[in-house]
């Protein structure tokens, strides 16, 4: 496992690289998940739930909580995030799901998807990075919330 990025003073693993699904071409594949989604209640797609958006993953070993970061290759620090488990985390982010595209869905996760989908097209990369922080959330929002101040990362909001 690499270690040696440092943000802010915290000390990151690096997990690995974003990888998409492609076809048997081996082109990227656009997903438009809401067809598949029985919308009785006549729910309008959320802002983010347009797409289109890619299928990707991580490693899927990682079920420790903590803060990562996506950075654009080695270098340019792209999204702070915390999560319960990285790998159920980036399960989310990589494969949208048709219900969360409407109003009440996940919006995050959407609009997430859709960025690393767009970029990885265009010839990006991306690498992910995790820093574990097992004291609960209050802890794991606070790590988040001083990366994010100190480095205003592009993504976040």
């Amino acid at each position: 496992m690499e270690t040696g990025h440092s943000y802010a003073g915290y000390s990151f693993s690096h997990v690995g690289q974003i990888q998409p699904e492609r076809d048997e071409r081996g082109a990227f594949m656009d997903d438009l998940p809401q067809p598949r989604y029985r919308n009785e209640r006549n729910l309008p797609l959320h802002k983010y739930g347009q797409g289109p958006f890619g299928r990707f993953r991580v490693a899927q070993d990682w079920w420790r909580s903590g803060v990562y970061v996506l950075t654009n290759g080695h270098d340019r620090l792209l999204y702070v995030g915390e999560c319960v488990s990285l790998a159920s985390r980036w399960r989310d982010y990589g494969r949208i799901s048709p219900r969360a595209t409407f109003t009440g869905g996940r919006e995050t996760d959407c609009r997430m998807n859709n960025l690393i989908h767009e970029e990885l097209k265009a010839g990006g990369k991306f690498d992910l990075w995790f820093y574990p922080v097992d004291d609960g959330k209050r802890a794991r929002k606070a790590v988040e919330s001083e990366l994010i101040s100190a480095l205003k990362p592009l993504w976040n909001r």
